[in-house]
């Protein structure tokens, strides 16, 4: 496969309330994923290119130019748990993305707040983008996609403590109620269910797209080894059970 995760801009939309797992678990995940990127198929990672990605030019706080965080505001944001988040854009001079990642939270059940403050229109301007590769959300961050029109006759799920609240305000997805999966793929929409289903769920991206050997060097050298993510995707008219 010669898609390479640099080939993807990532936006990673942050709000007040947003839940701060959510955002950094996706984070990692694919700043690691690109990180290797240009790492050979057949070439393990040795202790000592290791070394030399902690310890390169620039040290500490070298960020992926392809991976960024965008916000209504550069005024910093309390998240859910209480943490501090800065963006690094407003909606108005991000750069263009390809990717767009929602996170949950409290905040993502201020849908009138965030349509106040431009991020519905965000979300749903750069998620039907003719050249949008992927759409993800991180547990009630579905809500928030469902309110942008994303999730219309798309399967999806949702944390699962949400099921009937997102049966009532979002009919017109296909919500799957299945407590035992991590996530739910239905083409370039993938969804979740709690805030640490976002790094089975940043998963599953990078294998769909860098495919399942990187995949496996991602997990493995972030010591994600338990337990088995689970999750289903929608293919060929079925929903297909698919292991991270």
């Amino acid at each position: 496969m010669s898609n390479k995760m640099k080939d993807l801009n990532i936006a990673v939309v942050m709000f007040d309330g947003g839940e701060e797992q959510d955002i950094v678990g996706c984070w990692e995940m694919f700043s690691w994923a690109t990180e290797y990127d240009d790492l050979p198929e057949d070439e393990e990672v040795t202790e000592a290119n290791f070394a030399y990605t902690f310890n390169k030019a620039g040290g500490v706080g070298q960020s992926q130019p392809n991976l960024f965080t965008v916000a209504h505001t550069t005024s910093p944001i309390v998240m859910s748990s209480g943490m501090k988040f800065v963006a690094d854009y407003t909606f108005d001079n991000a750069p263009a993305a390809n990717v767009i990642v929602v996170p949950g939270g409290e905040g993502a059940r201020a849908i009138e707040k965030l349509k106040e403050n431009g991020t519905i229109d965000y979300i749903r301007r750069v998620g039907t983008q003719d050249d949008i590769k992927y759409v993800l959300s991180v547990c009630t961050g579905s809500f928030v996609l469902g309110a942008a029109g994303l999730l219309d006759e798309v399967n999806c799920t949702v944390y699962m403590n949400q099921y009937e609240r997102f049966g009532r305000e979002v009919p017109t997805a296909k919500l799957v109620r299945n407590r035992e999966i991590n996530f739910l793929q239905d083409g370039k929409i993938l969804t979740s269910n709690g805030p640490c289903s976002g790094l089975a769920t940043s998963l599953r991206l990078i294998e769909d797209y860098v495919g399942t050997r990187k995949k496996d060097k991602v997990r493995e050298l972030l010591s994600f080894v338990y337990p088995v993510a689970k999750g289903l995707i929608y293919d060929n008219g079925a929903l297909n059970e698919h292991n991270v």
